[in-house]
């Protein structure tokens, strides 16, 4: 099974970047650095997030990243929708007109249960600021 660490890297530079508020930018080796991957990786997270408009960036060189609002404005959810494929589960291809009595009924069966886990997810997600998470970290 395919899994993905994105957000959870987001919410590490993320929170690098709420503990570095009023300091200027942070670059974007400083970040790979903390994260232990290649800045070019970070650079394209930090395009999902600036397109988000949960960081904004600063050339030239004294620049980097900064957040683009308040650590407490943002949530883990907006951090998941902003790197992270629109659904948790995806359905494998069925054949409706199949005679397997599974194959018919899979999708009618499964996907309210899917997408059930899915809000519980977001809903989730969303009660927990990037604020709290840097200021559980010490």
């Amino acid at each position: 099974m395919l899994s993905s660490s994105r957000f959870v890297v987001a919410v590490h530079v993320l929170s690098l970047l709420a503990r570095a508020v009023g300091k200027g930018p942070v670059c974007s080796h400083l970040i790979a650095e903390s994260v232990h991957t290649n800045p070019v990786v970070i650079r394209r997270l930090m395009s999902e997030l600036e397109k988000a408009k949960l960081v904004r960036s600063t050339a030239g060189r004294s620049g980097g990243f900064e957040l683009d609002r308040p650590a407490n404005e943002v949530s883990l959810a907006d951090i998941y929708t902003a790197v992270e494929d629109e659904t948790v589960f995806r359905m494998h291809k069925l054949d409706p007109e199949s005679g397997c009595p599974v194959a018919t009924q899979m999708r009618e069966v499964l996907v309210p249960k899917l997408r059930a886990a899915e809000i519980a997810l977001t809903n989730s997600l969303q009660s927990t600021s990037l604020h709290d998470v840097s200021l559980a970290i010490h």
